[in-house]
């Protein structure tokens, strides 16, 4: 390999990391926008409009007054010695047995009769209503094939209501415990939730431990390490300067001529900015369109003495003539004192839009 294909190559490697720098910081960006219009709204919006629990009814602990069956047909015929946890627990006024089996299933029994738990719709339908203290019309009741949302395996009974709400009641049918209330206001805190969150599944309850913040956590990382990369190499080739982060540049004039000629049609201050950002300080005096990116060519300028080395940028856009002839970048290389003239008529109609030479 000859020292020029290893030049080239070099430059395309860093121009690949710059790019993909580029491309991460875009979707890097994007989720931090998300994140942060998101954390303003829950902050800007009045909890009290995102609360599900509107016309939510807490359920009180209920005194069993019911005779109670003996438990031995069960912990003896049926379970044997494989329970683990035994609660009495109430369902409708009604005591049931809760049992926990060593495989961690829970079985559960009327506790007055030890008739297996089971509850009708009409049932499901009286704890909705015993649940919610408003004043609208409960539909029927309907089941749910998926109870993810809510932490349970199985189907779950859901209960609409005709309020200004739109409350749902959600129930777990095979406890008779209420899973939770939803509205038209907790669907829109569930859906910030959900791009907080990143969570785009939110049918399997809503979550910061999953995949997708992983990813972008990755991104991010590589992100800031493209980036570092890129300001390295930037300082290697000299665009960068330790000193001009503490220090600021006083004095020195940049000049600036019309295309072939001696008419001088500009003086800029020197800063602590590339060339371009130095001219183009007020107002855009010389064409780019990629913001100083190195990537259109368009902000070329031809130094009357002295130009700077090029770089890799400066090697990409120009031709050897070019560069012979002293033509750069001006947002590849610092503002320094310098006298520099526009190289092409388009260039010189641009500057004519924004004054009369």
């Amino acid at each position: 390999m000859t020292n020029s294909e290893g030049a080239a190559n070099n430059k395309n490697l860093w121009q690949r990391i710059q790019s993909l720098h580029k491309w991460l910081g875009l979707l890097v960006g994007l989720q931090l926008l998300i994140w942060l219009a998101t954390g303003l709204a829950f902050n800007s919006i009045d909890g009290r409009y995102l609360d599900a629990n509107h016309y939510r009814i807490k359920s009180v602990p209920e005194v069993i007054t019911t005779p109670l069956a003996s438990l031995e047909p069960l912990l003896e015929g049926t379970f044997g010695k494989n329970v683990q946890q035994l609660r009495l627990t109430s369902v409708l006024g009604r005591p049931v047995y809760e049992l926990s089996i060593m495989n961690q299933q829970i079985h559960r029994y009327w506790a007055d009769t030890l008739e297996p738990f089971s509850l009708g719709l009409e049932q499901i339908a009286t704890i909705a209503k015993q649940s919610y203290s408003g004043h609208g019309h409960l539909g029927q009741v309907q089941i749910l094939n998926d109870g993810s949302a809510f932490e349970v395996e199985g189907n779950i009974a859901v209960i609409a209501t005709d309020d200004e709400i739109r409350t749902r009641i959600y129930i777990d049918p095979t406890s008779g415990k209420v899973l939770g209330h939803k509205n038209n206001f907790s669907d829109v805190s569930d859906f910030l939730f959900m791009l907080h969150f990143m969570d785009y599944r939110p049918s399997n309850g809503i979550t910061f431990n999953h995949l997708l913040v992983q990813l972008v956590a990755i991104i991010a990382l590589l992100l800031g390490m493209s980036g570092s990369l890129s300001l390295w190499h930037k300082y290697r080739q000299g665009q960068l300067s330790i000193r001009s982060l503490f220090t600021r540049k006083h004095g020195g004039i940049i000049k600036v001529y019309a295309l072939e000629s001696k008419l001088l049609i500009g003086q800029f201050p020197v800063g602590n900015t590339s060339l371009l950002e130095a001219i183009n300080d007020d107002k855009p005096w010389v064409m780019s369109h990629c913001g100083g990116g190195g990537r259109c060519g368009l902000c070329k300028l031809r130094f009357k003495d002295n130009p700077p080395a090029p770089n890799d940028y400066d090697l990409d856009k120009l031709s050897q003539q070019e560069l012979d002839l002293g033509i750069r970048l001006s947002c590849q290389h610092p503002s320094t004192a310098c006298e520099v003239m526009l190289i092409s008529a388009a260039q010189q109609r641009y500057w004519q839009r924004n004054h009369n030479i």
